[in-house]
C-alpha cells in the first residue's frame, strides 16, 4: 500500500510514487574526442497537493516555478460516482460537465500557467491514492456510459482541459481496481483529450505492464512514462529489475522524509549506472514547504540521472580578496541603511545560506557573516585557479531589477577568450531567463535595522561551458554593480 488521499492537509505522512526509465542519452564530443555527461532526457518531478492552491500558492508556486523540477504533479484528483472531479474532497473541480474550480481557487489555473514560465515543462493531475473508489468510479461509468463525446467522463475532462491548458497528463494512481478494460479505455479517452498518461505503480507489475501495451497499442503514444514508487509499500522496487516497459520509460521516485537531497543524488546516480534511468521524482513538497528544499531535490535528481561528467573534479574559486560588498548578515544584525547586499539596507539571511549550498550537484562555498562576503561586479578580473575545465558555474543574483545581457569572459592562457551573455534576474522576481536555474529560495531577507523582509528571495545557479582543451586564467566580470557573485567554481 502507499499514499492516502490528502483531504487538505499541508504536510502528507503516506505512501508515494516515483519514476525512472531506461533510456540514455549519451555523449557529447569536445574537441580532443572527450567523453561528456550523458544528457538528462526525461522529467524530473515533485508531487504536491494542498500547498498548490491554498493560502501561500503564489509563494510556493514561485519557488516551484524556477527550482530545477520539469515536472509538478498535482496530487490528488478524486473521481466520484457521477464523475465529478475534486482535489482532495476539498476543491471541487468540475461538476456535470463544467469547470467550476474557479469558485473555490480563481487563481488555480492562472498559477498552472505560471509554473510552466520556468523550469516546469508538464503539469500532471494524479488520480487516485490507497484505500479510495476512484477507479472502481471509473470502470462503472466507462461499462454504464461509454467513453464518447456523450459520456460525462469525456464531458468532465474536456471542460479540466479548456479550463486549464497548461495540464498535460493525467497520472493514474489505482491501487486497489486494476480493471484493464475500463483503464484502457479511459486512457485511450484522455488521448484524445489531448492528455497524455502516466501510471502510477508500486505493486503488481504484471498487470501495469500489460495496460501500458494494451493502452499504447490502441492508441500509440498515449502512455509516455511510468511513475514508479520505490518507498513505503514499494520500498523493495527498483527501475532496474522487474518493471521492463519497452521503450516507454520509468521513472522513479523517492521520499524526503526517508531521503536527504544528498542521499537522493546517490540513489538516482545508482539507478542510473544501472540500467540509465532519465528521470525521477520526489513525494511529496507538502513536507518541505517554506524549508527552501525544493531546488536542492531537483538539482540531486537531475544531476544523478543525468550521470557523472569524466573527472567530475570541482575546485573553488577564492573570492576572498575580491570580495567588496557585505550582501550576507546574520539575523538580528543592524547594518547601515546604504549598505547590504543591494546598497539599499537589505542583505541575504546568512542563517538561511549557511556557510555552503548544493547546486547542479556541486557544493559552493559561502563567504561569512556580517563581513565583505559578495562580489559586486565593476568589471574587475578574478585570477581563476590554473587547469583545464568543462564549466565555470556561478551563485549570483541581480539586484534593483533585473540585469539583463550581463557579458562575463573567460581567459584562458594562451591569449584566446570564451564570452557568455547571461541575463541575470533580480533577487526578489525570478524571470526564468534562459540558463538561469533558481538554486536558493529564502522565505525572508534581512533589513539595516536588524528585522526581517518575509517575502520570498532567491540566489540563481548559472553554468557557463568552457574549452577544456585549454587552460584557463582569469574570468572579467561585468561592469555593472547591480550584478552580485556570491561564489564560484570550476568542473572539469
Amino acid at each position: 500500500m502507499r499514499k492516502l488521499r490528502n483531504i487538505g492537509l499541508t504536510s502528507i505522512q503516506h505512501f508515494v510514487v516515483v519514476r525512472t526509465m531506461g533510456l540514455l542519452l549519451l555523449l557529447l564530443l569536445a574537441g580532443a574526442s572527450f567523453l561528456k555527461a550523458s544528457a538528462q532526457t526525461g522529467y524530473t518531478g515533485i508531487f504536491g497537493g494542498g500547498p498548490l492552491y491554498k493560502s501561500g500558492a503564489a509563494t510556493n508556486i514561485a519557488e516551484l516555478e524556477n527550482s530545477g523540477f520539469t515536472e509538478v504533479i498535482v496530487w490528488s484528483v478524486e473521481v466520484n460516482s457521477t464523475g465529478d472531479l475534486n482535489l482532495n474532497g476539498e476543491f471541487p473541480l468540475t461538476s456535470n460537465g463544467v469547470y467550476i474550480g474557479n469558485q473555490t481557487y480563481p487563481n488555480f489555473a492562472s498559477d498552472m500557467a505560471t509554473l510552466k514560465q520556468g523550469t516546469v515543462k508538464r503539469i500532471t493531475f494524479s488520480i487516485g491514492s490507497s484505500n479510495v473508489g476512484d477507479f472502481q468510479d471509473i470502470q462503472s461509468l466507462v461499462n454504464s456510459q461509454g467513453t464518447g463525446s456523450s459520456s460525462i467522463l469525456y464531458k468532465d475532462f474536456q471542460a479540466l482541459k479548456a479550463a486549464i491548458p497548461a495540464l498535460d497528463a493525467i497520472d493514474l494512481d489505482d491501487e486497489n481496481n486494476f480493471d484493464s478494460a475500463s483503464t484502457t479505455a479511459f486512457s485511450v479517452m484522455l488521448h484524445g483529450l489531448g492528455y497524455n498518461v502516466m501510471p502510477d505503480a508500486y505493486d503488481n507489475s504484471s498487470y501495469w505492464t500489460s495496460l501500458v501495451s494494451a493502452i499504447n497499442t490502441q492508441s500509440p503514444g498515449t502512455v509516455d512514462g511510468v511513475h514508479l514508487q520505490t518507498y513505503s509499500g514499494g520500498s523493495g522496487n527498483t527501475p532496474c529489475s522487474g518493471w521492463n516497459f519497452g521503450s516507454v520509460p520509468v521513472f522513479a521516485g523517492v521520499w524526503d522524509q526517508d531521503d536527504t537531497a544528498s542521499q537522493t543524488q546517490s540513489q538516482m546516480s545508482s539507478w542510473h549506472s544501472q540500467c540509465g534511468i532519465t528521470g525521477g521524482f520526489l513525494w511529496i513538497y507538502d513536507d518541505i514547504v517554506g524549508k527552501n528544499e525544493a531546488a536542492q531535490y531537483a538539482s540531486a535528481i537531475n544531476t544523478g540521472v543525468a550521470g557523472s561528467t569524466t573527472g567530475g573534479t570541482a575546485t573553488a574559486v577564492s573570492l576572498t580578496s575580491s570580495f567588496n560588498r557585505e550582501g550576507l548578515y546574520s539575523d538580528g544584525t543592524s547594518f547601515a541603511s546604504n549598505a547590504g547586499l543591494d546598497g539599499n539596507g537589505y542583505a541575504y539571511s546568512s542563517n538561511l545560506l549557511g556557510s555552503s549550498q548544493s547546486w547542479n550537484g556541486e557544493t559552493f562555498s559561502i563567504g561569512a557573516a556580517n563581513s565583505s562576503n559578495v562580489v559586486s561586479a565593476a568589471g574587475q578580473q578574478i585570477t581563476l585557479p590554473s587547469g583545464e575545465y568543462s564549466s565555470l558555474q556561478m551563485l549570483a543574483t541581480g539586484v534593483n531589477g533585473n540585469q539583463a545581457s550581463q557579458v562575463f569572459k573567460v581567459t584562458y592562457s594562451d591569449g584566446t577568450t570564451s564570452s557568455f551573455t547571461q541575463s541575470l534576474s533580480d533577487w526578489f522576481s525570478p524571470q526564468g531567463y534562459s540558463g538561469e536555474s533558481n538554486a536558493v529560495t529564502e522565505s525572508y531577507r534581512d533589513t539595516s535595522s536588524g528585522g526581517k523582509d518575509s517575502r520570498t528571495f532567491n540566489l540563481y545557479g548559472y553554468s557557463f561551458s568552457l574549452n577544456d582543451t585549454k587552460t584557463v586564467q582569469s574570468v572579467t566580470l561585468p561592469s555593472d554593480s547591480n550584478v552580485e557573485i556570491v561564489s564560484l567554481i570550476l568542473v572539469s
